[in-house]
């Protein structure tokens, strides 16, 4: 791209002071570089975050966020309410970064600032979820427990390992529930330990790298697992290996589809990017192109 006249950096001011001292000395001289003007604007909780975001959007020719997949959710969820929203550029400086990872931008903050103010643009999908929005990915069973199970000081201590952590430990211990769906009109009954629909190709950092999932293609990739068997564990993992396709699974059933409906016995929590704050049943929808994203250059991908 050839610049912005004025771009906006939102930051989370409880993140900590090593973080922002990241975001102050490495990303911000990138963008202002490559700004006529950059604003900072500074939000103390989730309801600044995304109000600031909703109230940039009007006058920012490019907007930056500069924080994990929690801080992602809450820009998409706003701009995705906006007709015509400016580009939204990710600066990650959280855990996982999982949306970073979908779209290769670097995850060292001042390599990711210099790469999207020169990068390009991209159109992404988002999905609505009653009365939410994700964009990475949203999911019941296994991916909420393991959420809750993580323990703070664990995570303050081994950071994007302690999903890892999280993660078995609760598949030891997952009781299979009961799942109908409906996935574009065709009804599905199942038994499952997790249900996932994927946006995105990275949760907890592992990467999901099957060709079918691709957050431009209008579709969302339903995966359910059925138990949490040895094998069943086993092929998750192996859903990391490039060449594998849906015929590959036999522990696992892989769809997708536009319009998702998930209905259980009893209420369940919804993850959504990380957060959990709604629940069964969900009512799922895809936006198409929904947001303009600030991606590297194909050269810089690797660089």
């Amino acid at each position: 791209m050839a610049g912005f006249t004025h771009s906006v950096l939102l930051y989370n001011a409880q993140a900590g002071a090593s973080t922002l001292d990241a975001v102050m000395g490495l990303a911000v001289p990138q963008l202002a570089a490559a700004s006529k003007t950059l604003e900072l604007i500074k939000t103390d909780s989730p309801e600044e975050m995304e109000s600031a975001c909703r109230s940039a959007a009007g006058r920012a020719d490019a907007l930056f966020v500069a924080g994990g997949d929690g801080t992602v959710h809450l820009a998409a969820r706003a701009l995705s309410t906006i007709d015509n929203p400016p580009p939204l550029g990710i600066l990650p400086s959280g855990t996982c970064n999982d949306f970073a990872r979908t779209m290769n931008i670097p995850l060292y903050l001042d390599e990711a600032a210099r790469s999207l103010s020169q990068g390009k643009l991209e159109q992404v999908d988002t999905a609505t979820l009653n009365e939410g929005t994700f964009l990475n990915f949203a999911g019941i069973g296994l991916i909420t427990d393991a959420s809750f199970n993580i323990a703070p000081d664990l995570k303050e201590r081994y950071g994007k390992l302690s999903y890892f952590m999280s993660a078995m430990q609760t598949m030891r211990q997952a009781e299979p529930f009961k799942v109908s769906m409906s996935i574009d009109g065709q009804s599905y009954e199942e038994e499952a330990v997790l249900v996932l629909a994927m946006n995105g190709k990275s949760i907890g950092t592992h990467l999901f790298p099957m060709q079918s999932i691709d957050p431009a293609d209008g579709l969302l990739d339903v995966f359910i697992i059925q138990s949490s068997s040895f094998a069943a564990i086993r092929e998750w993992f192996s859903l990391s290996k490039p060449d594998l396709t849906a015929e590959d699974l036999e522990h696992i059933i892989h769809l997708q589809g536009r319009d998702i409906e998930i209905h259980t016995e009893a209420s369940m929590d919804v993850d959504t990017d990380g957060e959990i704050y709604m629940k069964t049943p969900a009512s799922i929808r895809v936006q198409p192109g929904k947001l303009n994203l600030l991606v590297p250059n194909e050269e810089d991908i690797f660089t």
